[in-house]
């Protein structure tokens, strides 16, 4: 997993073999089935999230027993791990939810990092034959790093905040059962996360994003554009493609400083520079107008190429859109 999106501090991630049995499997799948989705906004992409929350602060109230018995099979099976492997005896289930990923609704999730878990726990509750592709691991920005992880039934991933991945179901659909991971009940109880701050304050690229996520988003941290830009600009400046892509559109929607478009364009050229497809797409856009760069056809038409190359393979562009689209 080497890679310029890997965290100094990044450790491995586990693929647990056939730990929860079909029968249960089958249970939950039916149970999972019958609920309804929340559409709203999903952090990583902002589209439709299509989940639903089965445990929120550790409890779970009104849930069916194939729902309830698959989230405690699931802490059974891959908690003592979290504990160990991570180094955080007192961790402990915090969040879970229920995600679809069907046609004509979603169908991928980008690479992103977890914000808000220490650890998280994924369970595929379709079998293997109903879809392909699935669970990805991504260690740079440019998609010839992705690396689907096969998973039969039963089978668990387990990782930390630090693993770049995603989700991208190319045909069928896929319903999983996630756990997230806090480091103490009291974290949790508080929706608090102060596993990341002392890592960023010791220069750990990826905390620093994090931490800057949640202060834009106002998830976990109250909600500050300057500060989420303080943050974005140090793991930016340490390399992170994922932060300097989102320094650039911070500056480019004056987020914590009014609009520069001569760092934004800085900033998107960095990180398409490391291989970022959306970055590829905005810096070709502001070649082509001039934005926040001199004017220059044969550059932007470098940058577009390169961009279109990893989007005719899958790749979901974010960004401003108009920069992306229009």
């Amino acid at each position: 997993m080497a890679g310029a999106e890997v965290s100094a501090t990044a450790k491995p991630f586990f693929v647990l073999p056939q730990r929860l049995s079909e029968d249960l499997l089958v249970s939950a799948l039916e149970e999972a089935q019958r609920l309804q989705m929340d559409d709203h906004e999903d952090e990583a992409d902002w589209l439709p999230a299509y989940e639903t929350y089965v445990m929120e602060k550790a409890t779970m109230d009104t849930l069916d027993q194939g729902l309830r018995s698959a989230v405690i099979a699931l802490e059974q099976a891959a908690l003592p791990l979290v504990q160990k492997a991570y180094d955080c005896p007192t961790c402990v289930s915090c969040t879970g939810f229920v995600r679809r990923y069907l046609p004509q609704e979603r169908m991928r999730v980008p690479p992103h990092f977890d914000i808000t878990a220490y650890a998280t726990i994924i369970l595929p509750l379709s079998p293997p034959q109903n879809y392909t592709g699935g669970f990805f691991v991504q260690p740079t920005a440019h998609v010839d790093s992705r690396r689907f992880v096969p998973l039969g039934l039963g089978d668990l991933v387990v990782h930390d905040f630090t693993l770049n991945h995603g989700i991208e179901v190319l045909h069928g659909g896929r319903y999983s059962l996630i756990l997230w991971i806090s480091e103490t009940l009291e974290a949790c109880h508080g929706s608090h996360t102060p596993w990341h701050a002392q890592r960023a304050r010791d220069g750990d690229a990826v905390a620093q994003h994090l931490l800057g996520m949640m202060f834009s988003h106002g998830n976990g941290a109250p909600q500050d554009d300057l500060r989420a830009l303080e943050w974005t600009l140090l793991a930016a400046t340490n390399g992170l493609a994922n932060a300097q892509f989102s320094a650039g559109t911070m500056y480019f929607e004056g987020k914590g400083a009014p609009v520069d478009y001569n760092r934004s364009f800085y900033w998107y050229e960095k990180a398409a520079e490391q291989g970022d497809a959306s970055a590829q797409i905005i810096v070709a856009r502001m070649y082509w107008e001039g934005l926040g760069s001199p004017a220059d056809s044969e550059l932007a038409a470098y940058w577009y190429r390169l961009g279109s190359l990893q989007a005719a393979k899958g790749v979901a562009l974010s960004g401003p859109q108009w920069l992306l689209y229009s």
